[in-house]
């Protein structure tokens, strides 16, 4: 995934998720968020974090939607430990001291789910 190395917002779903995480939104951009998940089926990008909470929460909703809404190419990346470990566990590490609402976001991405039967987050 080309995302996670270099400069995330020099490619087109990097340039979709600056503007999906943009911490002036009032609300989470839908039409904008399933762009993205256009983008994860038809190439080999990703999605990465960030510091600012509020971008974090919103990068989270879009990486749930591509879980919902993307294929298996797309589950196999945010599946693999390399991402889990080194993007999702380092966002709730006790180090980054994140909010509870920012933990509970990614413990609910990444505990195994009934209503899923694709690979587990």
């Amino acid at each position: 995934m080309e995302f996670l190395l270099g400069n995330p917002y020099s490619t087109p779903v990097g340039q979709c998720i600056e503007r999906a995480t943009d911490g002036g939104l009032q609300a989470e951009d839908w039409t904008l968020n399933m762009e993205i998940c256009d983008i994860v089926n038809e190439t080999d990008e990703g999605l990465s974090g960030n510091k600012n909470y509020r971008e974090v929460m919103l990068a989270l909703t879009v990486l749930e939607t591509c879980v919902k809404n993307c294929g298996h190419r797309f589950h196999v990346q945010v599946a693999n430990r390399d991402f889990i470990d080194g993007v999702l566990v380092k966002i709730i590490s006790p180090k980054t001291n994140p909010p509870t609402i920012v933990q509970d976001k990614v413990l609910s991405l990444i505990q195994p789910r009934s209503d899923w039967c694709g690979p587990r987050l």
